[in-house]
């Protein structure tokens, strides 16, 4: 059966510019591009005071214009982080300043869709319901519309447990919520999506725990997402860039990403006899990051051999990954792993976490490291330093064999699965 689309936008109304920020949010803005343009799309939806309120297919296509990441014009925050790569700024700072979101716009720009009802009246009988980012599913009220309509489909993207499996990683009480929005997402669903076959077993623990839709199955359909990078007929080779020594950790600042290890890591090498090689850190803020921060803001040895770059538009942060050396993922956690796809499939080396989801991601094509071994991951740093290291050649050549996936597949598969519902 072909049904017509209810795309949720609750999370790119609520975040804005910032919602590509996160590896959850360019999933969403994948998703909405691609949906945004699809025949079948009947409406988007956003969750206001109100309730839910119907979004005109190119009011959904304007949202998702507004705040992809490729629309940001930033280039001379690019070029301070260039030319101090290339050893030519003023600037050594190892953190730039987080670039301001414009917080005055944004309030601006959100207001009028908080209250947009496009189309008031029923939505399409027999529509599916595409929710993404899992946005505000800790207000089960928000959703309690889907029961009554048993003519919808209702369709959610799981990212991941680890909330619950892994809580000291989060903020304090974010466990009790994140069961919340487990519990909204599990009484509603009639089909989940997700990353992984790590993701998906543990998924369907969870639910047979629970006892979900009155014992009925729920299927899971398993599809890796492509690299969120892609710019197709642009080249991201930099003639210039490719000579520096630097390696870049792509990921929002927080405990679970292990940045604490990887600046240890620093301070011994800027430390040591040899020149260090750069690091470059991408990514916002996320919580109980102060001692990562006051490092990198107070750490005179590593100041001038690390920097944080708060955002990159999507063409830069291409660039700087496609020459780096590789790219540094020393999580104790993951759900997927949105970076090492997009290294791999830039043909980047990834020196990455010994983890059972890295290593269904990376097909095996990435170095595996133990999150807690330091001096294993300042070997292989160091052994990425010179360019003919036989290590780093046979890392480049695993690259370069890495199946990456791509977009028009991943949807075609996504949609077999939805219109089986």
């Amino acid at each position: 059966m072909t049904r017509p689309i209810v795309y949720d936008a609750t999370h790119l109304v609520s975040l804005g510019r910032a919602s590509g920020a996160a590896g959850i949010g360019r999933l969403d803005l994948a998703f909405a591009r691609h949906f945004a343009a699809h025949p079948r799309l009947d409406c988007g939806a956003h969750y206001g005071m109100r309730g839910p309120h119907v979004l005109a297919p190119s009011r959904l296509a304007r949202i998702v214009a507004d705040v992809a990441p490729a629309t940001r014009d930033d280039a001379a925050e690019w070029m301070r982080l260039r030319g101090w790569l290339l050893g030519v700024a003023d600037d050594l700072s190892p953190t730039t300043r987080e670039r301001p979101r414009g917080a005055l716009s944004e309030l601006l720009w959100r207001m009028p869709l908080r209250l947009a009802n496009d189309a008031p009246r029923r939505l399409a009988p027999s529509s599916l319901y595409l929710n993404i980012a899992q946005h505000a599913c800790e207000f089960p009220a928000l959703f309690r519309w889907l029961a009554r309509r048993p003519d919808m489909r209702a369709v959610f993207f799981m990212h991941d447990l680890l909330p619950l499996d892994r809580p000291e990683f989060f903020r304090p009480g974010y466990g009790r919520l994140f069961q919340r929005r487990i519990d909204t997402i599990l009484r509603h669903a009639h089909a989940l999506l997700t990353t992984s076959h790590v993701v998906a077993e543990r998924l369907a623990q969870e639910i047979a725990r629970q006892g979900a839709s009155g014992g009925a199955r729920i299927p899971i359909h398993v599809e890796p997402p492509p690299s969120t990078l892609e710019q197709p007929g642009e080249t991201a080779h930099d003639d210039a860039l490719a000579r520096c020594d630097y390696f870049v950790l792509l990921s929002t600042l927080e405990p679970r990403k292990n940045h604490l290890m990887l600046l240890n890591v620093w301070r011994a090498l800027a430390a040591g006899p040899q020149p260090a090689p750069k690091l470059v850190l991408v990514g916002g803020r996320g919580w109980e990051n102060e001692q990562i921060v006051d490092t990198l803001r107070r750490g005179e040895t590593i100041r001038p051999c690390v920097r944080w770059a708060g955002d990159l538009a999507t063409a830069d942060l291409r660039r700087l990954i496609a020459n780096a050396n590789a790219l540094l993922m020393p999580s104790f956690a993951e759900g997927y792993g949105l970076p090492v796809v997009e290294a791999l499939s830039l043909g980047t080396p990834a020196i990455v976490s010994d983890i059972p989801v890295f290593r269904e991601v990376a097909q095996e094509r990435a170095v595996f490291l133990s999150p807690i071994d330091g001096l294993g991951w300042k070997r292989a740093i160091t052994d990425f330093v010179p360019a003919q290291s036989p290590r780093r050649l046979a890392a480049i050549r695993a690259a370069q064999s890495f199946e990456a996936p791509n977009w028009p597949r991943y949807f075609e598969r996504v949609e077999t699965f939805l219109d089986s519902l």
